[in-house]
């Protein structure tokens, strides 16, 4: 900050105007910064004018704005905001960036800013203690985790809550804390009895948080033994800024306290460190302050005592800090110069690059150079150093000083018509400022000056000049070349080109032209006018070639003179012509000058100091007057060098009367005329004798150290120097220095250095200076080599065996006096005893000296110093001897970790013998029954060992466990054992091996290996294809020994493979490894599927089996064709035609079509035709008739859903009418009456009415109207004869034409007609409710009286509100049951009476149907129902079937399938497995729909699916959750999905993800030692089923931490029902209380005792008696415990104890009381049945097999198929406790108690002893787990209870018996 403040002043103090552009605030190299905090950086820069701040990214583009995330701030800030993971971007959070400066002085550029976004992540720090050993040295770590270590640094450390100084303790101090970021914290001096805490404070960088450890305590052990050191730590890879400070730590413990010293890698030695200003050494710390750049590097720290030493490195890296510099920082430069910029740097080496105002110039060399300087040459200059961590910067100016005139801008050449004004553009910069002279053809403007011409100029805000040369009326003379040139002191520059005006051609007046000789020279034409055809030149009338000769004509008509030449001058002629031949034509007259040319001179070579001498500077040729000037080094020459000029016409002269070395260097001679300037520059070099700058000293160095002898001379030439070695006593005898010595070296500044120094090096050195002027220069001077004592190495191992000689060298080199000293394990040798004596032998070289100990001992180990010491310094040799012997055997042999196929041990390492133990012996068997029968027989188990099988574990495969918690004097080993199998028990032990020999076995230990997924896949795989979409798999278990645990069942895996539909597939659970079979439903039919198998137990699912490929069955299709269209062809045929179903739904191979049609006026079955292709053709049709077509896809499997059409047949001629009378009415008139044609065949016009007299052909005719809803028609026929007799017929006419003419009646009129009826009598049928109305119309003269009557009495016809008379017609208002009867219309007269009966008939719609449930599979149901009752009046026209799921509302629609009327079942398809529907039936016919029948619920097979229990889901270490999701019941139904979400006891939200269907997933980063409530959401067809769980992590070392003292409700309204919960569960279990009391009381009644799980057979008494005496005699005298005894047991206890096998049963006694009484005391027996064991499970879980040797061998062989034959999907039929369990089932007996089993017992009671195996989460938590494994297996046991039907005869069961007292009792499994 203060460094800041001075720049910022130094720049203030500036005046503005020379104010360079500099950086004050510069971005860092590197940033990091935290995503939660965001970050600011700032830039600032100054400069004169005020520079503009910007950023760029790496590839220069300027940063933009993205809202929220990084903006721009205008005052140069570059703000990058918080961010969420999921706004991460790398363009942005982990880009590069730079500031940019920039002004009109340029611009400059920041070093390169690396942006790290840090993620927050939780952290937290704890200590990390060592057990350290009494009175040495303990260790604490500050562990950080590695997320965050980069950003965390430890502030403070504290002892009991007190804060310990930062930098603790110097030397003498107790407490010393170390490393770069302060994580270490040695406690010297350790005492057992500390019963201190510790704990460190560490803080994060980027946000600040402070972290504070939990207190952890020291252990400091009693020393017990004598212990070489062993290093803890040491600082292996630190890194301190340079002049910062760093401590280095090594720590070890050791018995007793191992001694340090620290040594520093040079030259490929070791060398001690000593005490300095600096560096300090203070025990097991190293201190290094200001550290510096020749401190990098390896330090050793040894840390010994008289049992050994350890060698640790320390690797230190002093990282400097860049520092670049460019100078000068201000070069002014003038045009056409050249300038350097040189860039230093500080702090290592770097890469350098240069940029020109951001832009990158020059290569990577430190030095910059711009030759011929021009404006775009100015500006910054900037100097890059970069490397890995670290950048820096410098920049410099490059002004310009005097520079010649450049031009920005200029005019164009352009055509003009005479008026307009014009105004001519030129701008240009220089220093000074430049001056504009505007020319016109060569000649200046004023001289063509005219009152619209002026000239102006000025300068502008940029420092350009601007000229304009304004005409203010173009005329035509004002045509030609036009030249703005631009001019100042150091040069001129212009631009021509021509302004063209329209008019005729002249040429303007020039005065003479002259131009240089041997100079190109352009001379144009002075014309106006345009346009212009042709310019030609001559010269003496003659035109000039363009082609060739001396002057040429270019192609635009100048004159070249390439180049010019004296004979060029003279008088030319130009002439311009216009198109219209016009022209224009004037003289030039060329004058050719001379420029002068110098001849050349030079100085003697050999001049020196002292001498005079002159030079002379002369032309050749030049025109007259010629001007000389001189310059020394490209200045006027200095008047102090005294050196005289002297010029005439033609020459001058240069005299230097006394030279020196000052007059060396360039000398020109420069002469001009009016036609040029030229020069001539000529070298002087003055010779000098050498001189001495730095006299040659004698010098005297240490061995092996440098040499450096300087010698430094100045001359001219540059002196030489050489150095020679004197090879005697004389001058003469000396000889060059040989370079190729690498150990010798002359550098270039003439210094001597010899390295390392070597006694041979010792003698006269001579440094000689020669130039060849004078006699040189030479010096003698004596070299010294001082050898201090030291040993050529300074450590050496020795051995020896146990009892042997032993002799020790000790050779030390040095100058004399040397003297030696012998200590053993820092004290003095006792030279008193005969075993050990010293000798010594004394040389030029040194001295060596011989300890010799005659007869070793395990105590002569340890560490022998021998000491030398001289008066230059001192050394010592360490020789660590060690007495060898045979190793001690390994102890404490333990289990670290298991895994399925391999296990970690360890043990601690015994007493090596002093001798590597390169080997160990592994000796390992699997438990077995033989270890249980040394256990009864009490023999020694050892001698199974003979013939367990050998492994030899090379030393290098052992890993040494560095924080084991073991004694101060032991180190903790372990190995990974591999190739066990999994869940199976193993007696391991080991043997050590070194040089010597090998140790005595160690104990054995016991390992049960972990279960691992199954190994091989089921067997026997078989699919069936049972249904359409559906396939039955079947499969036989995997062979036991790949169980690998206990196999809790089967997963079936399916995928559609093929073109269509390829991928989907879906999967089902098994559970139970009994389970055999799987349905896989809801497939796509005849498609082709993939079918997998795979076992799997608690830790995951093993192989699949190969795969198999099956195809389901045909179906009916799936939907119905497409397209369905028709066409009316005739009057009695239409044609079809449609396309096939989509093929994904054709269920199969298409065999055909199905078309039924139908007229809707017409009642009946649909008529049926088949059509093998896509169209059919129906003939035979009703004319005029609608039909409905449906059209359906037929399979082998059926026919599939129908499409519908409509189609109308076109009108025909009608039929004749129904019926026809004929009655007479009158004297001429007949009343014709008729009904309507049965088959009209279309719309009825009109009906034609005929007559004629009988016997005659002419007939006339009346025509009678159609009326809609009208069957009965009458009309009288007038105008006959009385007597005549008449015929009469009908016909109906549609707009096809006339019909069929009806029955020919005859009749004759009558003036005495009797009554008859004219209306037809006839049976009507109507539908219910309808309005009906019966015409009763007469014929009769007089006309006829009209009665109504009806079948039934009551009530009177006139009477009944239902009824109503209309006129002579009756009007049924509403048809149904109770109107429904025989109406009866009476027609009278005089002459007669008639009456007609009309039968009305109510139609009504069907009843409603009556739907069951025929069949139902996981994504079908079939329905059935019965035939309709026969008495329908209308036929049954079909049905309609119509589902929906059952949990939908009642809005919502059904969906409907619609049936034939002989239909009586139909199968409801691809339904949701598991699911209950809402299915209802409502049958059709001509009247109607009947109302729906009775809704069944019913239910898909399958439902959702099952969550399990605890114990087979999860499974935790302390950081990492395992969800095995295989356990998951589906019920059958496939899973699809899982939803897996977590949250621990504190959080509020879940983290959710999902999983595919029956798959295990991990939930990694937890926290340790906490509980979690977890939500598993399963998907299947039949729902969603969720679980909710708790479960906790372990803690670091494994252990499981206590349950809360209340567990969190599981979500919203999970309080309530968890209370309602609980009060059901109580009731639930007072009933079964109850129950179980009932049952009990009912069994004691029936049954005396129970054996094995079976009821009471039709076994004699006796001999139930006999077997049950028997077997619980045996039960009586034994105790049973579960296998491996993890405690120690006595020799009595072993004998009395056997192993319980899993799965085992057997029978046992006990009296309720607990006493056994005798045969006549009431007892109560039962059976005691083992269960799978829980982690660890001793064996694999098997299945029950046949008890082959149990005394229940006959019931168990009946027993054996009701374990073959459970089903699969009842899972809780065999449920494997993973506790080991004992169930007890007891009865007892109302009967005779004769025959109890403990009858014989002595003991008054029965003790059976259940270990369980401790467990981390309490013994709360195994009890729990027992006692719901108990209920569990009680339940099955009961279920699985069958009487016993066939016995073995007596004598063959006393045989047995016989035999098996014989025996061992043992349990089989």
């Amino acid at each position: 900050m203060l460094a800041g403040v001075a720049v910022l002043l130094f720049v203030l103090s500036v005046s503005p105007a020379s104010a360079q552009l500099l950086f004050l605030m510069e971005p860092p190299p590197r940033l990091s910064f935290s995503n939660s905090s965001g970050a600011k950086v700032s830039c600032a820069a100054h400069g004169s004018p005020l520079p503009t701040i910007s950023w760029m990214t790496e590839d220069g583009v300027p940063v933009t704005d993205i809202p929220g995330l990084r903006e721009a701030l205008p005052n140069g800030t570059l703000w990058l905001g918080a961010f969420s993971a999921a706004q991460y971007r790398s363009d942005v959070h982990a880009a590069v960036y730079r500031c940019r400066a920039a002004s009109t002085v340029g611009a400059i550029l920041s070093r390169d800013m690396r942006l790290e976004a840090v993620m927050d992540a939780p952290w937290e720090v704890r200590v990390q203690s060592s057990h350290g050993v009494a009175g040495g040295a303990a260790l604490l770590t500050c562990a950080v985790p590695a997320t965050v270590r980069s950003h965390v640094t430890v502030t403070r450390w504290f002892k009991d809550g007190a804060v310990l100084a930062p930098m603790a303790a110097e030397a003498g101090g107790r407490y010393i804390v170390g490393g770069s970021r302060g994580d270490i914290l040695v406690v010297r001096d350790a005492k057992p009895d500390d019963a201190s805490t510790y704990s460190c404070e560490a803080q994060h960088a980027l946000t600040g948080e402070k972290r504070k450890s939990s207190p952890a305590v020291v252990t400091v052990l009693h020393a017990t033994g004598s212990m070489a050191p062993r290093m803890l730590t040491v600082s292996e890879d630190e890194m301190v800024p340079q002049g910062g400070d760093i401590r280095l730590v090594c720590c070890a413990v050791g018995n007793p306290p191992p001694t340090y010293s620290w040594f520093r890698h040079s030259n490929g030695r070791l060398s001690p460190v000593s005490n300095s200003i600096r560096i300090s050494v203070s025990e097991q710390v190293l201190i290094i302050r200001r550290a510096q750049l020749s401190d990098s590097g390896v330090w050793t720290c040894r840390a010994h005592n008289q049992y050994g030493e350890q060698r640790r490195d320390a690797r230190l890296r002093v990282r400097s800090r860049l520092v670049v510099n460019v100078q000068p920082q201000l070069q002014i430069a003038n045009s056409g110069s050249s300038v350097t910029f040189n860039c230093s740097l500080e702090g290592g080496d770097a890469r350098i690059r240069w940029l020109h105002d951001g832009v990158p110039v020059g290569g990577a060399e430190r030095v910059l150079r711009v030759h011929s300087v021009m404006r775009v040459h100015r500006g910054m200059y900037q100097c890059f150093a970069e490397r890995d961590l670290d950048s820096a910067q410098a920049a410099a100016e490059l002004r310009l000083g005097d520079t010649a005139p450049e031009l920005h801008y200029t005019f164009i050449e352009q055509a003009l018509h005479p008026g307009p004004a014009l105004a001519l553009h030129c701008a240009a910069s220089g220093s000074p400022p430049p001056r504009f002279t505007w020319l016109l053809d060569g000649q200046p403007v004023e001289e063509h000056n005219t009152p619209q011409r002026t000239v102006s100029q000025f300068m502008n805000s940029n420092g350009d000049v601007v000229s304009f040369l304004n005409i203010s009326s173009v005329r035509p003379d004002d045509g030609g070349r036009y030249t703005c040139r631009a001019h100042n002191t150091r040069g001129a520059v212009d631009h021509s080109t021509r302004l063209n005006v329209y008019g005729t051609p002249s040429i303007r007046n020039i005065g003479p032209v002259r131009v240089v000789a041997g100079v190109n020279t352009t001379i144009y034409c002075p014309f106006s006018g345009f346009p212009i055809s042709e310019i030609r030149w001559q010269r003496g009338g003659l035109d000039l070639s363009s082609t060739g000769g001396r002057a040429l004509s270019g192609n635009n008509g100048e004159l070249l003179l390439w180049p010019a030449e004296p004979a060029d001058a003279g008088v030319y002629s130009c002439r311009v012509t216009a198109p219209s031949g016009q022209y224009a034509q004037k003289d030039v007259q060329i004058f050719v000058r001379n420029p002068p040319k110098i001849a050349g001179f030079t100085f003697p070579t050999d001049l020196v100091e002292g001498s005079s001498i002159q030079v002379l500077c002369g032309i050749t040729s030049g025109d007259k007057p010629v001007y000389f000037s001189w310059l020394k080094d490209g200045q006027h020459i200095p008047s102090n060098l005294q050196v005289q000029e002297k010029s005439l016409d033609e020459f001058s002269f240069l005299i230097f009367s006394h030279v020196t070395s000052k007059h060396s260097g360039e000398y020109t001679c420069v002469a001009s005329n009016s036609a040029a300037e030229v020069n001539h520059t000529a070298s002087l070099a003055v010779k000098v004798a050498p001189s001495w700058v730095y006299e040659p000293q004698d010098v005297s160095a240490l061995l092996g150290t440098q040499i450096l002898t300087h010698c430094a001379t100045k001359g001219y030439p540059e002196p030489r120097i050489t150095w020679l070695k004197g090879q005697g006593t004389g001058v003469g005898d000396f000889r060059l220095v040989s370079n190729s010595d690498l150990q010798f070296s002359v550098l270039t500044n003439g210094t001597l250095s010899i390295a390392p120094a070597a006694h041979h090096h010792e003698g006269q050195y001579m440094c000689r200076a020669e130039n060849g002027i004078g006699r040189g220069l030479s010096k003698i001077i004596t070299v010294s080599v001082n050898e201090p004592a030291h040993f050529e190495f300074s450590s050496r191992n020795m051995t020896v065996q146990r009892t042997a000689a032993a002799a020790l060298h000790c050779d030390a080199r040095g100058d004399a006096p040397l003297q030696l000293h012998w200590t053993h394990n820092a004290r003095r040798l006792d030279l008193a005893t005969y075993r050990v004596s010293v000798s010594e032998k004394r040389s030029e070289n040194g001295v060596s000296s011989q300890l010799n100990i005659a007869h070793a001992e395990r105590r002569d180990s340890g560490v022998y110093r021998c000491r030398a010491e001289n008066s230059y310094g001192r050394d010592e040799l360490l020789i660590y001897l060690a007495v060898q012997e045979f190793p001690e055997a390994p102890r404490g042999l333990q289990v670290v970790q298991r895994s399925g196929r391999g296990a970690t041990i360890s043990w601690r390492r015994g007493y090596d013998g002093n001798a590597r133990v390169h080997l160990y012996k592994l000796q390992y068997r699997v438990v077995g029954d033989r270890d249980r029968d040394h256990d009864r027989q009490g023999t020694d188990a050892r001698d199974d060992w003979a013939d367990a099988p050998t492994r030899d574990v090379p030393a290098d495969r052992v890993t040494t466990r560095e924080d084991a918690a073991d004694l101060g004097s032991e180190i903790t080993l372990e190995y990974n054992v591999e190739g066990l199998r999994p869940a199976t028990a193993y007696a391991l032990r080991l043997a050590a091996v070194n040089a010597i020999g090998e140790s005595e076995y160690s104990d054995s230990v016991i390992i049960q290996t972990s279960e691992e997924a199954p190994s091989e896949p089921p067997q026997n795989v078989q699919v069936q294809a049972t249904e359409p979409g559906e396939l039955l798999i079947k499969w036989q278990p995997p062979p036991q020994e790949s169980w690998n645990g206990e196999l809790l069942g089967y997963v079936a895996w399916w995928r559609e493979v093929g073109a269509e539909g390829a991928g989907a597939g879906g999967a089902l659970t098994a559970g139970g490894w009994g389970a055999a079979a799987a349905r896989a439903p809801g497939l796509r039919p005849r498609a082709t599927y993939e079918v997998r198998v795979r076992a799997y137990n608690a830790v995951g699912a093993g192989p699949a089996c190969a795969p198999l490929a099956a195809a389901t069955l045909e179906a009916a299709p799936e939907a119905p064709p497409e397209r369905v269209r028709c066409e009316t062809i005739s009057s009695q045929s239409i044609r079809v035609w449609w396309e096939p179903p989509p093929p994904a739904a054709r269920g199969g191979v298409l065999l055909g079509y199905e078309l039924l049609y139908e007229a809707w006026e017409e009642s009946g079955e649909a008529e049926v035709v088949r059509s093998g292709g896509t169209e059919a053709l129906l003939q035979a049709l009703r004319p005029a008739a609608n039909y409905s077509l449906a059209v359906r896809a037929r399979t082998a499997a059926g026919v599939g859903p129908p499409a519908a059409a409509h189609c109308r047949t076109h009108e025909d001629v009608p039929g004749a009418p129904a019926d026809i009378k004929a009655l007479a009415n009158s004297e001429d008139t007949v009343m014709v009456s008729w009904l309507a044609p049965v088959h009209k065949n279309g719309k009825i016009k009109h009906y034609t009415v005929y007559n004629r007299p009988q016997r005659t052909g002419q007939h006339s005719q009346v025509m009678v109207l159609h009326k809609d809803g009208e069957e009965e028609y009458q009309v009288e026929v007038r105008g006959l004869q009385t007597h005549q007799t008449y015929e009469f017929w009908v016909t109906a006419a549609t707009a096809s034409g006339e019909g069929e003419m009806s029955a020919i009646v005859a009749r004759k009129p009558n003036a005495r007609a009797p009554a008859m009826l004219a209306s037809f009598a006839r049976r009507v049928v109507s539908a219910e409710g309808a309005r009906v109305r019966l015409q009763c119309r007469a014929a009769g003269a007089p006309p006829p009286l009209h009665a109504w009557s009806r079948r039934r009495a009551a009530p009177p016809l006139l009477a009944d509100p239902r009824l109503l008379l209309d006129g002579n017609d009756l009007v049924i208002l509403s048809v149904g049951e109770a109107v429904a009867d025989n109406y009866t219309c009476t027609v009278r007269n005089p002459w007669g009476a008639e009456r007609g009966t009309w039968q009305v008939l109510a139609a009504r719609p069907p009843p409603a149907p009556r739907a069951r449930l025929a069949a139902a599979a996981p994504a079908a149901l079939r329905l059935a129902w019965d035939a309709p009752p026969a008495a329908l009046l209308a036929a049954l026209r079909g049905y309609t079937v119509e589902h929906k799921l059952a949990d939908e509302e009642q809005a919502t629609a059904w969906i409907a399938t619609r049936l034939s009327s002989n239909a009586r079942s139909h199968t409801l398809e691809r339904l949701a497995c598991g699911t209950p529907y809402r299915v209802r039936l409502i049958a059709h016919n001509a009247v109607g729909a009947s109302p729906p029948s009775e809704e069944l619920i019913v239910s898909t097979k399958g439902g959702p699916s099952r969550a399990p229990s605890e114990k087979d889901l999860i499974a935790t270490n302390s950081t990492c959750a395992r969800i095995n999701l295989l356990t998951w019941d589906s019920n059958g139904c496939p899973l699809t999905q899982f939803t897996v979400s977590v949250r621990s006891f504190e959080e509020t939200t879940w983290r959710s993800q999902t999983v595919p269907a029956v798959e295990p997933t991990v939930l990694c980063g937890l926290v340790t030692a906490t509980w979690y409530h977890l939500k598993v959401v399963a998907n299947s067809a039949a729902g969603f089923t969720t679980g909710n769980y708790y479960f906790s992590t372990l803690t670091e070392d494994g252990e499981r931490i206590p349950a809360p003292a209340q567990f969190p409700p599981g979500g919203e309204g999970a309080a309530p029902r968890a209370a309602a919960v609980l009060a059901a569960c109580a009731c639930a279990l007072l009933a079964a209380l109850l129950l179980l009391a009932v049952l009990a009381y009912r069994t004691s009644l029936s049954a005396p005792c129970l054996r094995k799980g079976y009821e009471q057979g039709d076994i004699s008494e006796e001999e139930d008696k006999s077997i049950e005496k028997r077997d619980n005699k045996r039960n009586c005298q034994q105790v049973y415990t579960s296998s491996p005894i993890k405690h120690p047991l006595s020799k009595k206890d072993q004998q009395e104890m056997y192993e319980i096998s899993p799965y085992a049963t057997f029978s046992m006694s006990g009296g309720v009381g607990g006493v056994c009484v005798g045969e006549e005391a009431q007892v109560s027996g039962g059976t005691l049945r083992t269960f799978g064991r829980g982690e660890p499970p001793p064996l694999a879980a098997a299945p029950p097999a046949r008890l082959a040797h149990s005394t229940h061998a006959a019931h168990a062989a009946h027993a054996a198929p009701a374990h073959k034959q459970r089903s699969p999907l009842n899972s809780e039929e065999y449920t494997l406790s993973r506790a080991m369990t004992l169930m007890v089932r007891r009865s007892e007996s109302d009967s005779d108690s004769s025959g109890s089993p403990c009858a014989d017992c002595n003991s008054s009671s029965v003790s059976y002893r259940m270990p369980i195996a401790p467990s981390k989460g309490g013994a709360e938590e195994a009890l729990r787990a027992a006692t719901d494994s108990s209920a569990e297996s009680a339940a099955a046991e009961r279920r699985r209870r069958r009487p016993r039907r066939h016995h073995a005869p007596a004598a063959a069961r006393y045989q047995q018996r016989q035999e098996q007292e014989r025996r061992d009792f043992t349990i089989h499994v």
